[in-house]
């Protein structure tokens, strides 16, 4: 069977995603990157969600969630909250969290073209 696409789904509170986190999305090897600006708290599950069952076994190994903004906590419960509504049990969709000048990763249980764990300050 043909190989996925990989496709990051950048979530954003904020008015815009950063262009910088797109060009890196794009650089790590997503085949497709879309934001998604204005994104509440109360989406994130619904969206998660979405992300994950339309693509099936096979293809959620080929998705990726990013949360982007420029706070911290907001982002931080966000992406909380975007773990919670994944499937407990590998393959698990690949979750980042990007807020302010501060960036955070983790490496998902399926393999991605995403980069691994890291901060950047």
């Amino acid at each position: 069977m043909e190989q996925r696409p990989y496709i990051l789904h950048m979530f954003t509170p904020g008015k815009q995603m950063s262009p910088f986190d797109i060009n890196m999305a794009v650089d790590a090897g997503y085949n497709v990157v879309v934001p998604y600006c204005g994104v509440t708290a109360g989406e994130i599950t619904g969206l998660t969600q979405d992300a994950i069952f339309s693509r099936g076994p096979k293809g959620v190994k080929a998705t990726g969630i990013f949360i982007g903004g420029r706070e911290v906590m907001l982002g931080a419960d966000m992406l909380d909250t975007a773990r919670k509504a994944t499937v407990p049990v590998p393959p698990r969709i690949s979750t980042r969290l990007a807020a302010k000048s501060v960036s955070w990763a983790l490496r998902s249980c399926s393999s991605t073209q995403a980069t691994s764990a890291a901060a950047v300050v």
